[in-house]
């Protein structure tokens, strides 16, 4: 099941695709998600938080609010075969919350190098996705469109 894009990036800035209207991301609620709760040990994860997750995703949903994921690096992340295991994990956890409009998007964890491959993985099936990244200003906590 592949949804159609909600959100569309301007010049750095969110806006509905439906009406043109700009989004304030303030108003997206920010989603935590532990790597190391998604992904128990290598390849094998954990199920009963996903559907947990699936479940706050259409609680938001009905409430006609959206959310971002954000990936948290709680595990090493340092050689390219644990990359590969920090990408398919989330690509698992899309997959596990496939049909919830209220995902907007993901945020980028800084600490990933290829982020083009986790962007590029995840569009496969979920190209409705807009990616948000810190902003590169260290004093700043914005959220910036990727």
């Amino acid at each position: 099941m592949k949804l159609d894009p909600i959100f569309t990036v301007k010049n750095k800035k969110l806006y509905k695709i439906a009406d043109g209207s700009e989004v304030d991301t303030d108003t997206l609620k920010r989603i935590d998600i532990p790597w190391s709760t998604v992904e128990l040990e290598d390849e094998a994860y954990n199920e009963e938080y996903l559907a947990g997750l699936r479940d706050q995703l259409k609680s938001l949903e009905a409430a006609g609010e959206y959310a971002v994921l954000v990936p948290v690096v709680d595990k090493a992340l340092e050689t390219p075969e644990q990359e590969e295991l920090f990408i398919n994990a989330y690509n698992h956890t899309a997959r596990r919350v496939k049909d919830c409009v209220s995902v907007a998007g993901l945020e980028l964890p800084a600490q990933l190098k290829d982020k083009g491959a986790f962007m590029e993985t995840l569009a496969i099936k979920h190209a409705q996705y807009v990616y948000f990244t810190k902003a590169e200003n260290p004093l700043s906590d914005d959220i910036v469109l990727y």
